[in-house]
């Protein structure tokens, strides 16, 4: 008899312990990249004859690939469902609640963090005149409708790490037209995605430029969200489909071995610069795909692969809390690490600050412990309980716990 799984795996169906180790380290990743791009700080460990025994240098400057690793992600998760109902194992999700799930997910810790940045601008990155309608429209309105990535002025004026959120919602609104599509011919479907996405980064690397705001726009990313939904589907169709449990030291190996393509892959792009460009920008608008299929590989065989590596590495409790926490976290970190540095804390007379390593180790460990601490409130008090209950049904519990919450004050002092 199969072991009764507990905690999350017990409430999702269909659970994939793998999914929470991708959705961790990419996080943490974000993070070491972010930090890396305030503070400067190269995290290595020496030997005496001068080469390094750790260096993270690659891993610090690379960071932001996890970016495309949680589209990925992201596209794995959405047409999950819907695969598993291809193969009759659950029942279809109507569109009425995908995207009240999608809604519930994203907004409220979303919208709670655009009133926390109106009252307290020293954590937004651009400077603005909370005073001013035009200013208050500009960045908070149009973030607010998921506008912002339209323009370079807007795209990170708040919330730095929110460029992404256009892109993600962008194709949510599209997702169960396109998923009609894949259940019929999903590899047919995802090429013609693919053909879509390349020829739009062609056009807008040779005739618009490759800024933010253009990077920020969800038709150059159709084909990052397809892979993960084709890997999706071929997760659901090998287990209905094809004898798997034979495989599973195979497919450990090849996960494993895919983590060494991603890091060779950063290689690759450190020392590649064509005509020109950077090897950052180089990657993001002609090499996507390549990572990309690594990572949607990666997913498939580690779902597959061992219980050591998939629940007990893969799926540790470590890495499902902050998967978990993960969404907040991506969004308040950035803006946490800018405020720091506005405020001068730790605090540091060196100019420029780089130079300071002890208040540079210092405010990379106070960035992720405050970003962590935030994280948790925000996703076990705010955004889980409102996924669980509706806002309605949110707020109700907030009200009858206020009215009942006399009583049980004094009910306690009368115990004591």
């Amino acid at each position: 008899m199969a072991n009764k799984k507990s905690g999350r795996a017990g409430s999702i169906p269909g659970y994939i312990y793998a999914l929470d180790g991708v959705r961790a380290v990419s996080i943490m990743l974000i993070f070491i990249f972010h930090s890396w791009q305030q503070s400067w700080i190269r995290y290595q460990i020496a030997l005496p004859n001068g080469k390094n025994l750790i260096n993270l240098d690659l891993i610090q400057r690379y960071g932001f690939i996890a970016i495309d690793s949680l589209f990925v992600l992201s596209g794995f998760c959405l047409f999950y469902p819907v695969a598993r109902a291809m193969f009759g194992e659950t029942n279809p999700i109507t569109r009425k609640t995908f995207y009240k799930k999608r809604v519930l997910r994203i907004v409220p810790g979303y919208w709670l963090m655009l009133i926390i940045l109106l009252f307290v601008p020293a954590l937004s990155y651009t400077t603005y005149d909370i005073h001013s309608a035009s200013d208050l429209f500009k960045h908070f309105g149009s973030h607010a409708v998921f506008l912002h990535g339209l323009s370079s002025k807007t795209v990170g004026s708040t919330i730095s790490t929110a460029w992404t959120l256009p892109i993600e919602v962008g194709f949510y609104l599209i997702f169960p037209l396109i998923a009609i599509v894949f259940k019929k011919k999903p590899v047919p479907a995802f090429l013609g995605l693919f053909v879509i996405s390349q020829c739009f980064r062609l056009f807008c690397a040779f005739n618009l430029g490759t800024g933010t705001e253009i990077q920020a726009i969800p038709l150059g990313y159709l084909d990052v969200f397809g892979i993960g939904m084709l890997s999706a589907y071929f997760v659901v169709y090998a287990r209905n489909k094809l004898d798997m449990s034979r495989l599973k030291w195979f497919m450990t190996a090849l996960s494993i071995v895919c983590l060494f393509a991603v890091y060779h892959f950063i290689k690759w792009m450190d020392l590649n610069v064509v005509s020109g460009v950077d090897s950052v920008t180089y990657f993001r608008w002609f090499f996507r795909e390549i990572l990309c299929v690594i990572f949607a590989l990666f997913l498939f065989s580690a779902t597959f692969s061992i219980d050591l590596w998939s629940r007990r590495i893969l799926g540790n409790k470590f890495f499902v809390f902050i998967s978990a926490i993960s969404y907040s976290f991506y969004l308040w970190h950035q803006n946490i690490n800018i405020f720091l540095k506005k405020i001068n804390v730790p605090y540091t007379t060196v100019n420029p600050v780089m130079n300071d390593r002890a208040a540079m180790d210092g405010y990379v460990l106070l960035g992720i412990v405050i970003s962590l601490a935030i994280a948790v409130v925000s996703t076990y008090l705010i955004e889980m309980p409102i996924a669980k209950r509706g806002l309605v049904g949110y707020f109700k519990s907030i009200i009858n716990g206020a009215k009942a919450a006399p009583q049980k004050i004094k009910q306690a002092l009368k115990n004591a």
